[in-house]
């Protein structure tokens, strides 16, 4: 009888110390960039958010209650749906899945700080990014990190941003602190505020996720979640798991935590990534039809035919020239224009154009500005090592930039007026300081484009692509 009161005190007691560890369930997406409708793979769909929510109910078995719903940022600039109507079509629908944070991407700044604001006001998750400042120097108000308890263990979640934002995205002055020092000031900060779990929220790439984590290593971190680089995959650094989530609604993460109260220690139990690639994909109701309305509203206004292409423009060559064509044409006091590479984000697919094609294209808020320079400015601003840019009426051929109309390289001392988009201007300390004062030749960058597709009117007869260069203008 002693031992089997010994037994059951023995199983008891173990079960107790099981209990004691309590689970943290996560799923997580990265750069979506709008894509909030599945795209078709051969005979299958990849991705979509309503197809993504079902999904996670019937094989995650997903509720809001029992999981932490993150995003690794960049939500907009992406398919015309989500650029025509200022991502504010992913923020509903991000409501509807009920996320719980998000981290504040490079992108969210491509509307402006109105429509960012605008954003945080209708979310009913945080932007977070702990190491953001203002234009003064201060913290800015975004929140720096997010407390949740959820089956029973108190989770914080710390935003951090790509350090060089400001370098790659028109901030208005905000800028991003280092990656370390900013963990080094919040972890203990969120610790005293009741945080049992602290792990990392970062728009940054997996590269730079590695060598934060062996820099502060001391702050034992359990986990970070990566993004802005697109990557899919998981890595351990020393006791700190790195997890990226893909891109564009097409794949997930799941994660498992386990707490363990009396020690104070997280351990990740697992980690994987998932392709939502399905033949016959069920998909949410509620999240369907509140994309299938603001589909609505764009075909009634951007669905239009305004072209075709039988073959269809790729990048770089095919839309970077064609696009920067149409601007030449549009401006004759130009010499020349230049395009920023990445600028333009789909290719041209093959068939009808309409407007929606053109705002998915080229989804940026920008204009079109004359700036002038020198020859030695231009020079000085033009890329030397073979990078891409777009360019009509230049051409690169045995290392020079030839100017079409002379038929000549540039020349130094020569003053050139250049037509390009004002995301160019505004990030280039070169440009705006060569010219202050810019011309603005148009405040939509997409006209010259929608006006040379209504004047020659292409279509199966005379497709667009008979017109447009499709050949690389580097020799």
């Amino acid at each position: 009888m002693r031992k089997l009161r010994s037994l059951v005190f023995f199983i008891a007691f173990s079960l107790a110390l099981a209990g004691w560890a309590k689970p943290v369930r996560m799923l997580v997406t990265g750069d979506m960039h709008g894509w909030l409708e599945a795209q078709r793979v051969g005979d299958q769909q990849l991705g979509g958010a309503a197809e993504m929510l079902s999904y996670w109910r019937r094989v995650e078995h997903f509720t809001p209650e029992r999981f932490f719903l993150l995003s690794a940022g960049d939500t907009s600039t992406g398919p015309a749906l989500d650029t025509v109507f200022r991502n504010e079509p992913v923020i509903e629908t991000m409501n509807l899945m009920n996320y719980d944070a998000c981290v504040l991407g490079n992108h969210e700044f491509d509307f402006g700080l109105d429509a960012l604001k605008q954003w945080r006001k209708e979310a009913h998750f945080p932007f977070l990014a702990a190491n953001l400042f203002a234009p003064d120097g201060k913290p800015s108000d975004v929140p720096p990190f997010y407390l949740k308890e959820k089956s029973g263990v108190k989770v914080a979640v710390i935003g951090l941003t790509v350090e060089n934002l400001a370098a790659i995205a028109n901030t208005h002055g905000f800028t991003a602190h280092a990656y370390a020092e900013t963990l080094r000031q919040w972890v203990p900060r969120v610790k005293a505020q009741g945080a049992q779990v602290v792990i990392v929220l970062a728009h940054v790439p997996l590269a730079d996720l590695i060598v934060l984590a062996k820099s502060v290593a001391d702050l034992h971190i359990p986990l970070m979640l990566g993004g802005h680089s697109h990557e899919l995959g998981e890595l351990k650094v020393g006791d700190t798991w790195i997890v990226n989530s893909g891109e564009w609604w097409r794949a997930y993460s799941r994660i498992d935590l386990d707490y363990d109260p009396p020690s104070g220690k997280t351990v990740v139990l697992a980690a994987r990534q998932v392709w939502l690639q399905q033949r016959a994909p069920m998909a949410d109701a509620v999240v369907k039809k509140e994309i299938a309305d603001w589909n609505g509203r764009l075909q009634s206004e951007f669905a239009l035919p305004i072209g075709y292409t039988a073959t269809g423009l790729t990048r770089p060559s095919g839309v970077y020239n064609f696009i920067t064509d149409c601007w030449f044409t549009a401006d004759p006091h130009a010499d020349l224009v230049l395009s920023n590479n990445n600028g333009f984000r789909q290719d041209i697919p093959a068939g009808t154009i309409t407007k929606a094609t053109i705002h998915g294209v080229m989804p940026f808020e920008n204009g079109l500005l004359r700036v002038k320079l020198t020859g030695e400015q231009l020079l000085a601003y033009l890329p030397q090592n073979g990078d891409f840019i777009g360019m009509s009426g230049l051409r690169r051929k045995a290392g020079q930039y030839v100017l079409l109309k002379t038929g000549q390289p540039l020349i130094p001392t020569a003053h050139y007026a250049v037509l390009m988009n004002s995301y160019m201007y505004a990030m280039s300390p070169l440009l705006t300081a060569a010219d202050p004062t810019p011309t603005q030749v148009f405040g939509d960058w997409r006209q010259p484009v929608l006006a040379w597709l209504a004047e020659y009117q292409t279509s199966r007869k005379v497709p667009l692509e008979i017109f447009a260069d499709q050949k690389a203008r580097v020799e």
